[in-house]
């Protein structure tokens, strides 16, 4: 799906340099994209840039200039994201709900939390502000300890009604 998109989007004279992420949705074996994304702020970038182990400011330059080597920018260590949600996530969420935690989470080697849907003040402290609101992201040796880590980082962060997923990458490791 990814060969076939960037065929034709270098047949209509546009070719796309940078992060390119294919939202798919597999059904009895049959995959459908449901989603093209490029935003360098999203989950699905996090684990990408967070495990590269070479600066990627020079790629970007290069990549603006148009001159990005063929290949692009190889992989660094496995990664993976788990996303802590408002209350009420995918629809109506709640905002105001005290997060804590974040500083031990963050102090956990290996590991970065990413603010989203959060609001800082100094009566408060940090409260939700929108549906996705922390991104918990850690790298490891495999993908088995990355996720291992993002879920023990996960542990440690509470938000008032949050909620997280808890099969991040179950499928790939039961692939490998």
């Amino acid at each position: 799906m990814i060969a076939p998109t960037l065929a034709g989007l270098r047949a209509e004279g546009r070719p796309f340099v940078g992060a390119l992420f294919i939202g798919l949705m597999i059904e009895q074996g049959r995959a459908r994209v449901i989603e093209y994304n490029c935003r360098f702020g999203d989950p699905e970038i996090q684990p990408v840039l967070f495990g590269l182990q070479a600066p990627i400011v020079p790629h970007l330059h290069a990549a603006a200039r148009g001159d990005l080597a063929a290949g692009g920018v190889l992989p660094g260590m496995p990664a993976a994201t788990v996303v802590i949600a408002a209350a009420g996530y995918p629809g109506k969420t709640v905002s105001g709900a005290a997060i804590r935690g974040l500083a031990a989470a963050a102090a956990l080697p290996d590991l970065k939390v990413f603010h989203a849907g959060t609001r800082h003040s100094a009566d408060e402290g940090w409260v939700t502000a929108g549906g996705r609101v922390i991104g918990v992201c850690a790298r490891g040796p495999d993908l088995r300890a990355a996720i291992a880590r993002a879920y023990e980082g996960c542990a440690l962060i509470e938000v008032v009604g949050g909620q997280h997923r808890r099969d991040i990458g179950a499928r790939a490791l039961a692939l490998a």
